[in-house]
């Protein structure tokens, strides 16, 4: 690799734009380099007063930008996911970047050996064969001849196209000129690798392995691009993300912001000042406070002793049950009689358990005509907990409030990692559980029972209340992210899910 300064700078752009003429007609695109052309051989007293004013008046074509004043910094080992809808400037920009297209203003600065996967095919000669085409492809990437040979074995194993290595590329199959790209790529030591949406034509097989491969080179500090509509997969491999539309950069920031921020885009019509507020939120966050702010309490001791029976694992619900009458025990002792004790407790603990409900990266839209207006999440005995065992039960309890009838209502639960994957999701429609129509002013208590099945770690519940208008789902009110929950381990298993397996082992008989 070309670039070994850890957390040094291999992309820089500075106020990059590129602008398209968009002509009023077929006959404009013609007329105006003519017109310029004349006017620049005739000198000014020469040239009729009517051409003048025609050249200068009329609206032969408007300017379109495909970028608008762009900068960024990327350093090195960076995983940077690119979101936004088609035609917001994503693939311009990894052109630029790849130093396929000429910006129109601004620039770009690369510093290493760029590997890119943008549009499909691109980069091959389809008269050429795939082997004939590995060797220029690596060649243009900076490889010599020697170095080729070494690695073409690897890079046809990679592709996994058999014979077809030696039949011309324009007699493959958009997913075989994928696995040659790719292959290429993964075996010529980028310092940056380029990624285009190109990997969605792959089988599901290939997928996993270039996602391994991909995996791999974040390992070794390649800086990576990554386009894709998928926000799922942008929030497994990319630790960045930017948000582009119409050609501007919105946000820059964490995948799963930028990942709520592009749901709430799409949903609510595309309108960019639909989510200048939440972008507002995002670059000013307010910090809830301390645990248990606002709550009166005489004994500073007690109030973090409260905060300690809420919110540190205590394993069963009888535990924290028992730390709670200690905590009585503890108040009374200092002059607190017992009724006023229970009661501080109980205050307390709905103070704490507030603050600790949300986690601070809620995000939601929608309630105009409907709302989510509280979550709770419960043990088997009811109570209170953002803690569990892996299996354990766990009971959601979700409120409705309807502000219109909405006579088709769906309710939603997903639960995403801690780096964005959802691991779970169901709805009333899914599971086909009968749901009455809604009047407006109706409330409705909606229940998710499920074990706790997953490995040990925190993991983001997000909540969705819609409904159908006809053949159209549309969304009543969202709740991303809502409530974080904490898994503990009972074993030493390993994944996502934890399946309880029961393991056994015997002899088997011999004949």
């Amino acid at each position: 690799m070309q670039t070994d300064k850890k957390n040094s700078v291999v992309i820089e752009a500075k106020d990059l734009s590129k602008v398209y003429r968009i002509w009023s007609d077929p006959a404009a695109r013609l007329k105006y380099p003519l017109l310029r052309t004349a006017a620049s051989l005739l000198p000014e007293k020469l040239r009729p007063r009517q051409f003048s004013a025609t050249l200068s008046q009329t609206k032969y074509y408007r300017d379109f930008y495909a970028l608008r004043d762009l900068s960024l910094t990327i350093r090195r080992g960076e995983a940077v996911g690119i979101i936004g809808r088609n035609g917001s400037g994503k693939s311009t920009l990894l052109q630029m970047i790849a130093g396929t297209l000429t910006p129109t203003t601004g620039s770009v600065n690369t510093y290493g050996r760029i590997a890119a996967l943008l549009e499909l095919g691109s980069g091959f000669n389809p008269e050429f064969t795939g082997r004939e085409n590995v060797y220029l492809n690596a060649a243009v990437l900076g490889l010599s001849k020697a170095q080729i040979d070494q690695r073409y074995e690897a890079i046809a194993a990679f592709a996994e196209i058999g014979d077809f290595i030696d039949q011309p590329v324009r007699t493959y199959s958009s997913g075989m000129v994928v696995r040659l790209a790719f292959a290429v790529a993964a075996h010529v030591e980028p310092d940056i690798l380029i990624v285009d949406e190109a990997l969605g034509v792959g089988d599901a097989r290939f997928q996993l392995k270039c996602a391994r491969a991909i995996d791999r080179f974040i390992e070794q500090g390649v800086t990576l691009l990554f386009v894709s509509h998928d926000t799922t997969t942008v929030k497994r491999l990319c630790n960045q993300a930017i948000l582009l539309e119409r050609g501007q950069l919105v946000y820059a920031g964490k995948p799963n912001d930028v990942a709520n921020l592009y749901s709430k885009l799409i949903v609510e019509g595309g309108s960019l000042e639909s989510i200048q507020a939440d972008i507002a939120a995002l670059n000013h966050p307010v910090s809830a406070g301390p645990a248990g702010a606002g709550a009166s309490l005489a004994v500073p001791a007690a109030q973090a002793a409260v905060h300690s029976a809420a919110t540190v694992p205590s394993y069963d619900a009888a535990s924290l049950r028992l730390r709670v009458k200690a905590l009585e025990t503890c108040l009374r002792e200092q002059a607190l009689d017992a009724e006023l004790a229970a009661a501080t407790v109980e205050a307390m603990l709905q103070e704490e358990r507030s603050h600790v409900k949300v986690t601070g990266q809620e995000f939601a839209y929608g309630g105009d005509l409907g709302l989510i207006t509280a979550i709770t999440v419960c043990d088997a005995e009811g109570l209170e907990r953002l803690w569990f065992n892996t299996g354990e039960s766990v009971r959601v309890h979700l409120d409705i409030a309807a502000l219109e009838d909405l006579p088709s209502p769906i309710y939603a639960m997903t639960i995403k990692n801690a780096t964005g994957v959802e691991v779970y999701g169901t709805n009333t429609m899914f599971s086909k559980q009968p749901v009455e129509p809604l009047r407006k002013g109706d409330q409705r208590r909606v229940t998710f029972d499920f074990p706790i099945n997953l490995m040990p770690g925190n993991y983001f519940f997000s909540f969705g209340f819609t409904h159908f208008f006809g053949t159209e789902l549309s969304v009543i009110h969202r709740r991303y992210d809502a409530i974080k929950v904490e898994v503990h381990a009972l074993d030493k298993s390993f994944g996502i899910a934890n399946l309880h397996a029961k393991i056994g082992v015997s002899v088997i008989p011999t004949p």
